[in-house]
């Protein structure tokens, strides 16, 4: 999609850059903004379901079988026990390189989240993801 719809792509950007705009300079934190917005989603698709002229088809029954449970979570685990394996490998200082990355990049975080906030973070991330590609492509 980068830049391969204009039209989409650039209405990506002047979305986020006017909800980024909106969050930081309305001082309301994004968790209640986001709960507010998902809460009149709610209420309005109850009022259009229960008071409109028209038919409204019903939802799919939504089934997860046991199988895919089973496999996802396996995948899950094995996961969970490398990085279980990893963080005491590290915590016993068998070897220093992944220790000083993590110490670093935990630095690197904290010195980040100082100075900007999650939403600023990800307007820029997804100005980034967009512009960068063309960029890297074109030059």
């Amino acid at each position: 999609m980068v830049w391969k719809r204009r039209h989409a792509s650039l209405g990506i950007v002047v979305v986020a850059s006017v909800l980024w705009a909106l969050i930081e300079h309305s001082g309301i934190p994004f968790l209640t903004l986001s709960s507010d917005v998902f809460l009149l989603l709610v209420l309005l698709l109850f009022l259009r379901a229960n008071y409109t002229r028209k038919h409204v088809a019903a939802l799919p029954e939504l089934v997860v079988s046991e199988e895919m449970i089973n496999n996802a979570a396996a995948s899950f685990r094995v996961k969970l026990n490398y990085l279980l394996l990893m963080a005491h490998d590290i915590t016993l200082g068998k070897d220093f390189r992944p220790f000083f990355k993590v110490v670093i990049g935990l630095w690197v975080v904290s010195v980040v989240g100082g100075f900007i906030s999650l939403v600023t973070l990800a307007y820029i991330g997804i100005i980034a993801s967009l512009t960068l590609p063309p960029l890297y492509t074109k030059f």
